[in-house]
């Protein structure tokens, strides 16, 4: 029974392995078998495409033709990628140009000098996201921070937002304002609404940083003191409660703050009476702030 399982086993493997070694051939196998057998599954050597392009399937694909190599086995005559020239990088944009590349010698990380060996490794499995901590170590702290997007929960990943092929501001997926990026998982604070909040209608980073904040919400300040960057606390917050019992309906009760209780309530927590500060269809019941109090 054991030596049936053993068989079909090894012809489980043969199946699966057959497509790259024929497309790699033997003399690649002979010398760098440790590297065939771990690329038998990733698509460079099971693509079909590279012969439409007048390119074989496999390891000569991206290293070029290997005759000379194999026959005289010096490295120096086939492509290696070890100085990751702009030469060798051609190698990767000569398929990949025109998917989903072609704004890349536009963009801010080829500005920068950044190549794709950088970020992305054949051979080995590497999840290139891995890479984008290696540069963007500041970001990375922001998101271990108590409010954040669920990055590190593996619910999202760097790419649910930014393309790193991009020429965007950003290298966001979106070609127009941050906004709409945000909108397509936030759609409710999208609007258009009746009353609407200035600074939501120009970018949601003015009071939110997307990597992480200490803030509930992303907010880059607790409020009220993000509130107050650009509105004044309400007047009523200077003026002195009664400390004694007050009538409530007909009904005496005790202030519990005592005479500091209105400067409590009026500089705590804004959202507490304006909820909607991203925008609402109904009118604020307050006359001096023209129905804009997005209270409803």
């Amino acid at each position: 029974m054991r030596a049936r399982v053993s068989l079909a086993l090894a012809a489980a493997i043969c199946f699966v392995a057959w497509p790259v070694l024929a497309d790699a051939g033997p003399t690649c196998a002979d010398c760098h078998d440790e590297i065939v057998a771990s690329m038998s599954h990733n698509v460079h050597m099971q693509i079909r495409s590279f012969e439409v392009q007048g390119q074989p399937v496999g390891c000569q694909s991206c290293h070029g033709n290997g005759t000379q190599h194999m026959e005289e086995g010096d490295p120096t005559l086939i492509r290696t990628f070890a100085k990751k020239s702009a030469e060798d990088e051609q190698a990767c944009l000569s398929c990949h140009h025109d998917k989903g590349l072609a704004e890349w010698d536009a963009s801010t990380h080829a500005a920068e000098g950044v190549t794709c060996f950088d970020c992305h490794s054949i051979h080995k499995a590497h999840n290139p996201l891995e890479s984008c901590k290696t540069c963007h170590a500041d970001t990375e702290g922001l998101m271990q921070l108590p409010s954040h997007h669920p990055v590190r929960e593996g619910k999202m990943t760097c790419v649910s937002c930014h393309d790193p092929h991009a020429a965007t501001e950003g290298a966001l997926k979106t070609h127009m304002r941050v906004n709409d990026l945000c909108y397509t998982c936030h759609l409710d604070k999208e609007g258009p609404f009746v009353f609407e909040h200035e600074p939501v209608e120009e970018s949601c980073l003015i009071c939110h940083n997307p990597h992480g904040t200490v803030a509930n919400n992303l907010l880059v300040a607790n409020e009220p003191m993000l509130c107050l960057q650009c509105h004044e606390l309400h007047f009523h917050a200077g003026l002195v409660s009664p400390d004694g019992p007050v009538d409530v309906g007909g009904t005496e009760r005790d202030n519990p703050l005592g005479r500091f209780s209105m400067n409590a309530a009026m500089t705590t927590k804004c959202t507490t009476c304006h909820p909607r500060v991203h925008g609402s269809d109904l009118p604020s019941q307050t006359l001096p702030g023209g129905g804009r109090g997005l209270t409803r």
